[in-house]
């Protein structure tokens, strides 16, 4: 995809643009960046501008100063600076939630959300072998390399459907490969949203989607449930077959599902 370098306070973003027609923006999850949307760009490509970007601190876009920041100021930014009004809006992971937290803020930018294998929504808490994961990732980063945090990282249940698939697994090494660590590595001065997206679920008022794969982890299906409750309207599908990173173990399969969603509210 064409790339450009995209300036928003205090940080630049890598920004890649795709198509004619509607727009819609792809969110990342976390460690990732706009690469783990490859398999899916050129379908939605056909009959949209579709938006693909590394949030600050992933991938080829710059990391956290000292500054408070919010990944919501970065993407209203981000369409500003393209001249882009409203957008549908798909998150994978907690970029589900940084989705959640735009659609808050700006809820007249936004024409729709998609939630792919959401994760990181408050009051309920990650599975205990995922917290201690987090633990000794951040340890072994100081303490060893970031080789040995980025090891642990890419054992965790989230990814162990995506590495048992060789393409997939090559990708996603490759992603992971250039991740800077700096969360693992520095305090975040992120500034999230207050009250939380999970306390605010019912002020949605745009048609969602609640996509999650068969094999996802029970925490992620447990989001997926409440989302689906919280939110007037929002539509569950069963991904089968599939874990925690759909859009790159089935790319032709999520490229189907939201271009299917998408096709059904130009319609309305």
């Amino acid at each position: 995809m064409p790339a450009e370098r995209i300036e928003v306070p205090g940080a630049t973003l890598h920004v890649e643009i795709e198509g004619q027609g509607r727009p819609v923006v792809l969110i990342h999850g976390f460690a990732l960046d706009a690469r783990m949307w490859s398999g899916v760009v050129p379908r939605l490509a056909r009959s949209r501008l579709v938006v693909a970007y590394d949030v600050r601190g992933f991938g080829r876009s710059s990391v956290p100063t000292d500054a408070p920041y919010s990944h919501r100021a970065d993407l209203a930014a981000l369409l500003d600076a393209k001249g882009l009004e409203r957008v549908d809006v798909v998150g994978h992971s907690v970029g589900a939630h940084q989705a959640l937290e735009f659609a808050l803020k700006s809820p007249t930018r936004v024409r729709s959300l998609a939630l792919v294998a959401p994760s990181a929504l408050g009051g309920i808490p990650f599975p205990p072998d995922v917290s201690r994961a987090f633990t000794a990732i951040k340890l072994a980063a100081k303490e060893e390399s970031v080789e040995a945090a980025k090891a642990i990282w890419r054992r965790v249940g989230w990814f162990s459907e995506a590495v048992a698939d060789a393409r997939a697994a090559r990708e996603l090494d490759a992603i992971i490969e250039t991740y800077s660590a700096f969360h693992w590595l520095h305090p975040n001065p992120f500034v999230a949203l207050d009250p939380p997206p999970s306390e605010r679920l019912d002020e949605i008022d745009v048609p969602t989607l609640v996509a999650i794969g068969e094999r996802d982890l029970p925490y992620n299906h447990a989001v997926a449930t409440r989302l689906v409750l919280g939110i007037r309207g929002a539509r569950r599908v069963d991904l089968p077959g599939l874990g925690h990173m759909p859009p790159m173990e089935a790319p032709s399969t999520v490229s189907e599902v939201l271009d299917r969603f998408l096709l059904e509210i130009d319609r309305r």
